[in-house]
C-alpha cells in the first residue's frame, strides 16, 4: 500500500521558486514517486538535527534538499520544505 504525501506550510512555495528547473522537478517527481511506493521512507533520508529534528532529509540535486517528516500511523509523509541549504536551514555551512 503506497503512502500519501503531504504538501505542508510553505513547501508549495518552495516548489514554485524551481518551476524552470527542470532537472530539479523531475529529480522531485522521482523521489516523491520512490518515497510513496517505499517499504521504509526513513530509509531514503537521513534524520536532522535541531529545527527539523524528527524528521528526515535528503538531497535531490547537488545543492537542493527536501526535508520531510513520516506519520507511520496515518501513513504519510509530510514534505515541509525545499531548497539549498541557506533556504532551508537558514544558514550557510
Amino acid at each position: 500500500m503506497p503512502w500519501s504525501v503531504r504538501l505542508v506550510g510553505s513547501f508549495p512555495k518552495c516548489l514554485r521558486r524551481y518551476k524552470a528547473d527542470k532537472a530539479v522537478l523531475n529529480n522531485y517527481r522521482q523521489f516523491i514517486v520512490s518515497l510513496a511506493r517505499s517499504d521504509n521512507p526513513a530509509s531514503m533520508g537521513v534524520p536532522k538535527k535541531g529545527k527539523y529534528s524528527g524528521c528526515l532529509g535528503t538531497h535531490i540535486t547537488k545543492s537542493v534538499v527536501i526535508v520531510y517528516r513520516i506519520d507511520y500511523d496515518a501513513r504519510r509523509i509530510d514534505l515541509l520544505k525545499m531548497g539549498d541549504h541557506k533556504i532551508v536551514y537558514g544558514k550557510d555551512g
